[in-house]
């Protein structure tokens, strides 16, 4: 059981896909999930909570829906994760302004294929009854 908990630590959640399909007053986004198991042990994922939030603590994003199915986390994998979440539109836009609007938006997708917008992924993740917490900054 202690290799298992260690090995646990190992997992390591992340944004697979992030796109942002309108920007009007209700911005319309796209969010995949990953969960990467970089330990040696098989892990079964029963449940998983996240949201999105800013630099600055605002919620960007929240999942609205709970993780329907159990799913095994082989050694060394990565998974895409199905779940929903609510938007914030109105932190969006206001996280968009933070990083120089829509110009400075479009810039970096055309060069680099990100948004350049810094986000916190925060939640927990219940692998084999061992809660994992996650606070896991990235840059979408």
């Amino acid at each position: 059981m202690y290799i298992k908990i260690r090995h646990a630590q190992r997992l390591k959640i992340g944004v697979e896909k992030f796109k942002i399909l309108s920007l009007s007053l209700h911005p319309v986004s796209n969010i995949i999930l990953s969960l990467g198991n970089y330990s040696s042990s098989t892990f079964t994922i029963s449940q998983i909570k996240v949201n999105a939030y800013t630099i600055d603590g605002q919620l960007l994003a929240e999942q609205s829906a709970p993780l329907s199915q159990s799913f095994t986390l082989n050694p060394n994998q990565n998974s895409a994760l199905p779940l929903s979440f609510v938007i914030n539109a109105a932190v969006v836009i206001g996280a968009l302004k933070s990083i120089g609007g829509l110009s400075s938006l479009a810039a970096n997708y055309l060069t680099s294929g990100t948004y350049g917008l810094p986000i916190v992924l925060k939640g927990f993740v219940v692998a084999e009854n061992i809660q994992i917490p996650i606070e896991e900054p990235i840059t979408i």
